[in-house]
């Protein structure tokens, strides 16, 4: 999978700090409904939004995982159009590959099935947006922590992506 983009504390102005003491790999997916809407979660604690997606557990591929995190946040079947790529961060002590993939609604969206985690940090149920509404909306995000920071940059280069290469057809 291609490489979108590594992100480091320096993206915010921070001093880089490379040091990694564990590994994590991650799925997201950008979903797109049957209007060519995409789904974005608002988490309250942090003040942003993210696309639908998390870690893999052990023994799950990329789909399996990809498929449990989007009926978690977004309450949603899916199917895999294709891969869209990568973005490795260096945060928190962590490397952190995340894995994007484009996908599309498959029947009727459910509620979201949060975690205990996610529902303390106040995950709301998807709001779809015509892909650049949701561009918009990351842009005029202001998280209030960096892990936050983080994850909306991330996401929001993810849903460019996904712009860029719905555009070309």
């Amino acid at each position: 999978m291609k490489l979108i983009r590594t992100l480091s504390n320096e993206d915010f102005g921070l001093d880089s700090q490379i040091e990694t003491s564990f590994h994590r790999e991650a799925v997201r997916a950008v979903i797109f409904d049957e209007h060519n809407k995409v789904a974005i979660v608002r988490v309250e604690v942090g003040k942003y939004h993210k696309i639908p997606g998390g870690g893999i557990k052990p023994g799950e591929n990329h789909a399996e995982a990809l498929k449990r995190e989007c009926l978690e946040e977004a309450g949603a079947n899916i199917y895999i159009i294709s891969e869209l790529g990568q973005i490795l961060e260096y945060r928190d002590g962590m490397e952190q590959y995340s894995y994007c993939y484009l996908a599309r609604l498959n029947g009727p969206i459910n509620q979201p099935n949060f975690t205990k985690e996610e529902i303390r940090d106040g995950f709301r149920a998807p709001e779809w947006h015509s892909i650049d509404e949701a561009i918009d909306i990351f842009k005029a995000d202001k998280p209030e922590f960096l892990r936050a920071q983080f994850m909306g940059l991330r996401d929001r280069l993810f849903i460019e992506e996904a712009r860029r290469v719905y555009q070309q057809g």
